[in-house]
């Protein structure tokens, strides 16, 4: 008899979610940090492929830069990635996913070799490493949200303390993958509750055509979802 919701709509009558990490310990968040945190952070694996041969060559002395990398500067998407969150604040130390390139346990793409954590050279599966939060796709967009941020104006309930990193993703590709996007959300629990009998979904909205006149149904084996339209037009 304690539920607790975080749901979102169209964002017309209220809201339930608000931008930025919680506070490890108290699950809460100030309106600066909210503000701090409201946009996405935006990255390529283009821009991370060259970076990091940009500096295997500064560091080999066979390898000449200003002629194979001339004119070359690390792009702000690396050099502003938000790796750390501010712990002065109370935030997680790490915070979007970072290839820890130097060993130092901090975020140093200048003089370190860090970037934001693609998976570069994939192997066969290590269960500790491949186990650890990854960027995805050609082109990505990281954000990180919460539910404590303010009360739910959009369902009225009870916050749960959920700290969310999510990442929205696509891949170049030349069949319909090209065509699609994909989104991925790492979930934690701020708060001081176990949660139980808990369950996660997402609002879509799918106009196929008209919005009036659409059908979705399920395909429970595949836990795949579908919209279809209800006429030929």
């Amino acid at each position: 008899n304690q539920l607790k919701v975080a749901a979102m709509q169209f964002r017309q009558s209220g809201y339930d979610f608000w931008p930025g990490p919680l506070n490890t310990t108290t699950a809460e968040i100030d309106p600066q940090t909210c503000s701090e945190y409201d946009k996405f952070f935006q990255i390529t694996r283009t821009e991370v492929d060259e970076f990091v041969a940009w500096y295997l060559c500064s560091q080999d002395p066979e390898c000449d830069e200003g002629i194979d990398y001339a004119g070359y500067s690390i792009p702000a998407s690396i050099l502003n990635w938000p790796a750390h969150g501010d712990v002065a604040m109370g935030q997680d130390y790490n915070l979007a996913p970072y290839y820890d390139a130097d060993g130092s346990g901090g975020y140093n793409p200048e003089d370190g070799g860090d970037y934001p954590y693609y998976d570069l050279n994939p192997t066969e599966f290590n269960c500790l490493i491949d186990r650890e939060v990854k960027l995805f796709g050609d082109e990505t967009l990281w954000w990180v949200f919460n539910d404590k941020g303010n009360i739910h104006t959009e369902t009225n309930g009870q916050s749960i303390g959920m700290e969310i990193r999510a990442q929205a993703f696509a891949f170049a590709t030349n069949d319909e993958v090209n065509d699609m996007t994909f989104y991925n959300y790492e979930l934690i629990n701020r708060s001081t509750f176990t949660l139980y009998n808990t369950y996660f979904g997402q609002w879509v909205d799918t106009d196929v055509g008209c919005s009036n006149d659409d059908y979705v149904g399920c395909d429970v084996m595949r836990g795949l979802g579908f919209a279809y339209n209800g006429d030929q037009f």
